[in-house]
C-alpha cells in the first residue's frame, strides 16, 4: 500500500475529511496541516453505502460542518491557484445549496454551490466592489456548469488557475464552463462552513458526501481521473 505522502494527488493538499469516525460530532483532517477538529453541527448523519465506504448524510434542514477561521487561514485563497473537490450525491434543486465556502457575500472568499433547474454548480468569489473592467464595481464573480444529475454520485472538481478561470471536471473529465470573468477574491477571515451558507441559516445542503478536499494547486486533468478512477469503485460508478 502506498503511504499518504507518496500519492501524486495529495501533493500540496491542506484538507482532507474522508470521514474515518464513523461516528460522534467531529471528524479529522488527514491533510497535512493537520488543522484542528472539523466539527458536525446538527448531526449530519453517518451512513454506510453497500460498499461500505461511510459519508455523511445531510438533511437540508439544519446541519453542517465548521472549522474557525482563525484555525484555516491558509484557506484564504486570493491570487493563486487552487483546486476544490469532494464526492457529491446532491438531492435538493429548489433552492441554492451550498457544497462549501470560506466568504461573506458581497465582501470576500469563495463558495461553491449547485442549484436547480439547468443544475449547474458555481464557483463564486466576492469583491466588495473593488474589480477592475470588465466587470468594475461588482460584488461577486463566478463561473459555473451545467449538467450536475441530483440523485447521482459524481466526483466534483474544480482547478483554479490564480488571475483566471476555474476548470470543471464531472467524474474526471473536463467540462464546458460559462463565466462572468473569474477575479481574484478578496481576503476573507471566516470560517470554513460546508453544507450551509457562510451565516450557517439558509442554502443547506441536502444530500451525501465523502471526502471534501482542498488544495493550494490548480490539481490536472490527469489528477482528477487518477481520483475518480481510483474512488469509484466505493459508489459504482
Amino acid at each position: 500500500m502506498r503511504g499518504y505522502d507518496n500519492i501524486p494527488e495529495n501533493d500540496d493538499i491542506l484538507l482532507d475529511l474522508p470521514f474515518y469516525e464513523g461516528v460522534g460530532t467531529i471528524t479529522r483532517d488527514q491533510a497535512k496541516p493537520h488543522h484542528q477538529d472539523v466539527i458536525l453541527v446538527n448531526g449530519p448523519a453517518w451512513t454506510t453505502l453497500a460498499s461500505g465506504l461511510v459519508v455523511l448524510d445531510f438533511d437540508g434542514t439544519n446541519d453542517y460542518l465548521e472549522l474557525d477561521g482563525a484555525a484555516c487561514a491558509d484557506l484564504d485563497f486570493i491570487a493563486g491557484d487552487y483546486s476544490l473537490g469532494a464526492w457529491v450525491n446532491w438531492t435538493d434543486t429548489s433552492t441554492s445549496v451550498n457544497v462549501m465556502g470560506r466568504y461573506e457575500l458581497n465582501v470576500s472568499g469563495w463558495e461553491l454551490y449547485f442549484y436547480g433547474g439547468p443544475n449547474y454548480l458555481t464557483l463564486r468569489h466576492h469583491h466588495a466592489g473593488t474589480l477592475v473592467p470588465p466587470i468594475i464595481g461588482q460584488p461577486r464573480s463566478g463561473c459555473y456548469s451545467i449538467g450536475w444529475t441530483p440523485g447521482t454520485w459524481w466526483l466534483m472538481g474544480l482547478s483554479r488557475t490564480g488571475g483566471g478561470e476555474a476548470f470543471h471536471y464531472r467524474n474526471g473529465i473536463a467540462i464546458p464552463i460559462s463565466t462572468s470573468g473569474l477575479a481574484d477574491p478578496e481576503t476573507s477571515a471566516n470560517d470554513l462552513v460546508i453544507g450551509s451558507r457562510y451565516t450557517k441559516n439558509a442554502d443547506r445542503y441536502k444530500g451525501q458526501m465523502w471526502r471534501p478536499r482542498i488544495w493550494q494547486r490548480a490539481l490536472t486533468a490527469s489528477g482528477w481521473m487518477n481520483l475518480f478512477e481510483t474512488e469509484r469503485g466505493w459508489f459504482g460508478v
